[in-house]
């Protein structure tokens, strides 16, 4: 049986998804491929553009919440949708990774949600049996 990697909850007026992965970075990767899928198809978005990404938190929570709202800026500012993502040099306080996708198009990008931000609201990431999984809500 395939490994879920990722799941959508719905939370108030927000959303959140629980993330899944054998090894911290997959769980990083997992939780990116949600979070973009909440705004595009993945299936929607080509692979012309990476950017790296490196950065830092105080543990591994504020390590993701940081690695997303990365992302959640690039999109903001340089309105880069992510298709697939790498990560190569991982501790609990720090990440250096990649990043692939493309610039947003009006014409081929239904755009369902934007994300404003990856709130702190209930953020968790803990081991389980299987590896790792992760609780984040997304302001939208």
């Amino acid at each position: 049986m395939a490994q879920i990697r990722y799941e959508v909850f719905d939370h108030t007026a927000d959303v959140g998804i629980h993330a899944f992965g054998h090894t911290l970075p997959e769980l990083f990767i997992h939780a990116a491929q949600g979070m973009e899928s909440l705004m595009v198809a993945p299936e929607q978005v080509h692979e012309s553009v990476t950017r790296e990404i490196a950065v830092e938190g105080h543990d591994v929570v504020s390590l993701m919440i940081a690695w997303l709202n990365e992302l959640v800026f690039l999109f903001d500012t340089e309105y880069l949708l992510f298709r697939t993502f790498e990560i190569g040099a991982f501790t609990e306080t720090s990440l250096l990774g990649n990043a692939s996708g493309e610039l947003y198009d009006a014409q081929r990008h239904d755009l369902s949600s934007a994300i404003k931000a990856v709130t702190w609201h209930e953020a968790a990431v803990e081991r389980t049996n299987e590896g790792y999984k992760a609780r984040i809500i997304f302001d939208i």
